[in-house]
């Protein structure tokens, strides 16, 4: 597991959003990851998008800053930890 909290669980093999219901997204079909910012009166909220097949998602949404920083480094550390498992059943 790479982040828990009320709203999100990133893991090795998911992307879940657990609130206000539940959504899955497996690793292994999601690609290319961005970031958007909107500027705000007030705060800026940032998303993180990425695709999923053919689609665009929105996976998180946040104006507060040290929760999406720490959900964007989980999402990172899960993708490069599935590219590692990638790379080791193709070695083998």
């Amino acid at each position: 597991m790479f982040y828990r909290s009320a709203d999100i669980l990133v893991t090795s093999e998911h992307f879940v959003i657990l609130r206000p219901r539940e959504i899955r997204f497996r690793l292994e079909y999601l690609h290319d990851a961005y970031i958007v910012r909107h500027s705000g009166r007030f705060r800026a909220r940032q998303e993180i998008r990425a695709r999923y097949g053919r689609s665009d998602v929105l996976l998180f949404s946040t104006t507060d800053a040290t929760t999406f920083g720490h959900v964007r480094r989980a999402l990172i550390r899960a993708l490069e930890h599935r590219e590692d498992l990638r790379a080791r059943a193709l070695s083998a």
